[in-house]
């Protein structure tokens, strides 16, 4: 998301009359030059973990990667918690106050590594009591340490980067930590007499992100004028932040849920098999995100006069998410037989996986849409209550299917719940243009942030 449009106008209390341009995503607004911008960074990063999640999987034995799989699932599942919501505090505050940007960092900071740590520690618990005995607790501890601390560190710089409209730099900030650890994985690989190990993996991916990661906050504060009062208040700002993380927590668990019960339900090497399809459409998606990234903060503009008038940007960009994902989907069927050659032979069932995951980017595109929608009309908590009972349903589903049929199981749960949160989340989006009083945009009377509107 960049907040470079808003930057003009910290306090959002523009008249929405004198800024046409700017939420209705039209030619003359920069829409598809700014989404092109951010494309590249995003591009690079996508680029990078693709090349990297290939190469681990054909360096390390299958049953090893399918742990590995696993556990990265699983520090996904809570990753959104590790930072207690620190960029989107960064996006808000930012806002506001523009001119202390050093601050909201320091605080965005803060808060990353308290809650990252304490994150990091319950992964490493909850490691014990899945893998016992078949993944290390160092090499857990290690991995979560890597993406629940280093990364989310780099992720607030970048927030604080972009809010100051650097969108360029933004989005490529934490492709560095992704190329560097490709780099890492090469020379690795190389110097491995045998297969790469998951201990000698973790190793390197926390020396790197920890190195990354001090590089970016150095980058990050430079300019800002900071004192010891600058930290003062950051865990005032938790509860804020947390109604944030529990919409991108619901969102993680119903996209990785799957991941971590297949190592438990199913194998090791049908969590590798889905995983390696499902990273192949995550690829695929990249420009759908670039453009949902630049889209966001319009939402929030043009859904100041109500759903209505949020309503009518969705309109202006559902036909641009449709021409990128349907062509997008069909291509990733007809180029389905290369999933053995790209990832190796025992990775050839990956080939009716994606055939069949390949729906999913059409059924993201009208959902993400649709949620945006609603968040920018001030209704995040029902966007959260949709994502939460989503959650529920794909739990469920894997508990019944993944025993039964494996990774086919992961596949039908995948494409039932997308599809179901689609139902919902449009299904709230009518009824509360139903309930709008009236189709005329009114501006907001005073000026209030982002969440307190919510």
């Amino acid at each position: 998301m960049t907040l470079a449009d808003r930057a003009a106008d910290p306090t959002g209390t523009e008249p929405s009359s004198a800024r046409p341009a700017r939420s209705s995503a039209g030619r003359g607004d920069g829409f598809l030059r700014k989404s092109g911008t951010f494309l590249i960074g995003t591009l690079l990063r996508t680029v990078a973990q693709g090349a990297l999640f290939v190469l681990l999987a054909r360096e390390m034995p299958i049953e090893e990667y399918g742990l590995f799989v696993g556990v990265t699932a699983l520090v996904a599942v809570v990753s959104p918690f590790s930072s207690a919501g620190a960029p989107s505090l960064i996006f808000q505050s930012h806002a506001d106050r523009p001119a202390d940007w050093g601050r909201h960092l320091a605080r965005g900071l803060v808060l990353t590594v308290t809650f990252g740590l304490g994150a990091s520690v319950l992964v490493t618990a909850a490691g014990a009591a899945i893998w016992a005995g078949e993944v290390s607790l160092f090499d857990v501890a290690a991995l979560a340490v890597a993406d629940l601390v280093a990364w989310r560190l780099i992720e607030a710089v970048a927030a604080s980067v972009q809010a100051r409209g650097r969108i360029f730099v933004a989005s490529a900030v934490p492709a560095v930590l992704h190329v560097c650890r490709l780099a890492g994985a090469v020379a690795l690989a190389a110097a491995s007499a045998g297969p790469v190990t998951l201990h000698g993996w973790a190793i390197t991916a926390m020396l790197l992100s920890a190195v990354v990661c001090l590089l970016a906050i150095g980058y990050g504060l430079r300019g800002a004028r900071l004192r010891r009062a600058a930290v003062r208040g950051s865990f005032g700002q938790v509860r804020t932040g947390m109604l944030f993380a529990v919409g991108l927590s619901a969102q993680t668990v119903y996209n990785d849920l799957d991941k971590v019960m297949l190592t438990r339900l199913g194998s090791p090497e049908a969590a590798a098999v889905y995983a390696a399809a499902y990273r192949v459409v995550d690829f695929a998606y990249t420009p759908g995100r670039a453009m949902a990234a630049v889209a966001y903060p319009r939402f929030f503009e043009a859904g100041r006069d109500g759903p209505r008038a949020a309503l009518r940007l969705t309109r202006r960009l559902l036909p641009r998410y449709l021409m990128f994902s349907v062509p997008a989907a069909l291509l990733l069927v007809a180029f389905s037989w290369l999933m053995p050659i790209v990832f190796g032979a025992e990775y050839a069932p990956a080939t009716t996986a994606l055939q069949g995951l390949s729906a999913l980017l059409v059924l993201k595109a009208i959902h993400y849409l649709a949620a945006d929608t609603l968040s920018g009309s001030r209704l995040q908590g029902r966007r959260t209550v949709c994502q939460i009972a989503v959650g529920v349903v794909n739990a469920g589903l894997n508990v019944w299917l993944i025993p039964a049929y494996g990774w086919q199981g992961a596949v039908a749960s995948s494409l039932v719940c997308d599809a179901l949160l689609g139902v919902l989340l449009w299904s709230c989006l009518i009824a509360a243009i139903r309930r709008d009083p009236s189709p005329v945009a009114v501006s907001l009377p005073h000026p209030t942030t982002t969440i307190e509107r919510a």
